[in-house]
């Protein structure tokens, strides 16, 4: 044992000294391979991300591609002046009553203007518009979702009569609001209302310029310009519901109730919005006034294909009987399934939160009429 653990010993000092030199040896080597290495990966890693200078590049090329779409979209529909949309800071919807830059002075005017504002007049909805191109919505039918019986009548022309009409009387009262009323009535156009469409023609096609001037007659406050004084309504599915909704509207925008209201509609429709929708409603008939246009006045209707005389035949029948026995249109079941199937998006108006002295009746269904003592006019 003696022998085998002396000879071992120096053997292991040996092998010891020896497998740490290598070591040694070994990572000197390394060494250098290692920091290559090393700073290649480095290299590789800061060749593989872009540099700030390329940030700058790649945001200067996308600036310059922008900058190049929209100045050809500016190209492209500059040339044609039936596409412009004359919008101006004094002419946007109630954002015009705020000229002053102070802050407070913009609410105290948005407040008086709004409290000035005692005529309601509404743009009862026909139709939904179904295309971006509205130059010619006065005349395309096809700008306009139409059932099939509603084509070949000239019915772009009327629905831009009223528009045109609403505005009109707009500019001769400057204490008047403008309501477009309509909801999303349709199903296959997608969830797009009728007064936003109706809106959206007045600008495409500038209705609001040539009524301006009447309305800036007897002031110089722009607030007074008929579109800062123009609001769309968007929940209602018939013609009662264009009047009822429209009324709680206008207390939405000034706070109060209309003391005149004046509708724009189709002149066979007026019998059913005085005799029985403002009856219903236990509005004054000495306050409400209904014009009725079928057509422009240029327009001759030989060649339009409308005929009057089938249209109030087809209103009677289909509109102001049902309405006779059903004033509030709500408990019959042609008018139920007619505004069931005029809300395919399944809409709730918010008006008995937003007018809550108008809870009585817009909860009321008759079928008798709701007392005068129900009603806030």
């Amino acid at each position: 044992m003696e022998p085998y653990s002396s000879v071992s010993l120096p053997l292991h000092s040996h092998s010891h000294s020896t497998s740490a030199s290598t070591t040694q040896r070994r990572r000197k080597r390394r060494t250098p391979k290692t920091k290559m290495k090393m700073t290649q990966n480095f290299t590789r890693r800061s060749r593989s991300s872009p540099s700030s200078s390329s940030y700058k590049y790649l945001a200067l090329i996308l600036f310059l591609w922008n900058g190049l779409t929209l100045f050809y979209v500016y190209f492209f529909y500059s040339g044609f002046s039936h596409h412009d949309v004359w919008v101006t800071s004094s002419s946007q919807p109630f954002l015009a009553f705020n000229e002053n830059k102070d802050s407070m002075n913009n609410s105290a005017a948005d407040a008086d203007a709004s409290d000035n504002l005692s005529h309601l007049i509404i743009v009862a909805g026909h139709s939904v518009l179904v295309s971006g191109h509205l130059h010619d919505a006065d005349i395309d039918e096809h700008d306009w979702y139409l059932l099939d019986f509603q084509k070949g009548k000239g019915l772009p022309q009327s629905i831009v009569a009223h528009v045109t009409e609403g505005i009109r009387q707009a500019a001769m009262d400057p204490q008047s609001l403008l309501v477009f009323s309509g909801g999303e009535t349709r199903a296959t156009t997608g969830p797009v209302n009728e007064g936003t469409s109706y809106f959206r023609v007045a600008d495409a096609m500038n209705l609001w310029s040539n009524n301006h001037r009447d309305s800036l007659k007897n002031s110089n406050d722009s607030s007074n310009t008929v579109r800062a004084r123009t609001t769309t309504e968007e929940f209602a599915t018939d013609s009662f519901q264009n009047l009822l909704f429209s009324m709680c509207r206008f207390h939405e925008v000034t706070g109060h109730y209309p003391t005149k209201i004046t509708v724009v509609s189709f002149s066979f429709k007026q019998h059913r919005f005085e005799q029985m929708h403002a009856a219903a409603l236990r509005y004054p008939s000495s306050n409400f006034h209904y014009i009725g246009i079928d057509f422009p006045n240029d327009v001759d209707t030989r060649m339009t294909g409308f005929n009057l005389e089938e249209a109030t035949r087809g209103e009677f029948n289909n509109a102001a009987k049902p309405f006779e026995n059903d004033p509030y249109g709500c408990f019959t079941d042609v008018l139920k399934e007619k505004r069931k199937r005029r809300n395919p998006f399944h809409r709730t108006a918010p008006y008995p939160l937003s007018c809550p002295d108008m809870g009585d009746l817009l909860g009321w269904c008759g079928p008798e009429l709701i007392s005068e003592n129900l009603v806030p006019w």
